[in-house]
């Protein structure tokens, strides 16, 4: 009786465990303009840009897609006055002067401690930079279209 009684209790304990479940993956969005969610990766993007190239940028976006705790940007550059962003005396002024540099942004952000956080940037790509982050980073595919 007292193995028989050992055998229930080590069961219900095991049914007690918590489990590693694949948490279902929370369905996509893209944040409305104004909303503080999208003004939050914005501003991570552009604070990243900055500390980068040192330039201070506006977007203008053409995707801004969230899922779970991951953000896909992808925008064009610009300057303050809405004219092209000026690569002179940056890290990219050579590579900019010989046309290898677009005015596009791409970035894959994730919210950690309640912030954005970029993990992977492309600044003035000429090709899809980001190809390769959602396998890299482990960040859904889905962020990643570009209809």
């Amino acid at each position: 009786m007292r193995t028989l009684s050992f055998l229930m209790l080590l069961l219900m304990g095991f049914a007690c465990m918590p489990t590693n479940h694949a948490q279902t993956p929370s369905a996509l969005h893209i944040p409305n303009p104004g909303s503080p969610e999208r003004a939050a990766v914005l501003d991570s993007a552009r604070d990243s840009i900055d500390k980068e190239i040192g330039r201070t940028v506006q977007f203008v976006v053409e995707r801004l897609a969230i899922q779970g705790e991951w953000a896909f940007l992808y925008a064009h550059m610009q300057a303050s006055d809405g004219g092209p962003v000026d690569y002179a005396r940056t890290p990219m002024a050579e590579a900019a002067e010989a046309g290898f540099v677009s005015q596009v942004y791409a970035g894959l952000l994730e919210k950690e401690d309640g912030q954005w956080v970029v993990r992977a940037q492309a600044i003035g790509p000429t090709d899809m930079a980001w190809q390769p982050w959602a396998a890299d980073y482990g960040a859904p595919e889905a962020l990643f279209k570009l209809d």
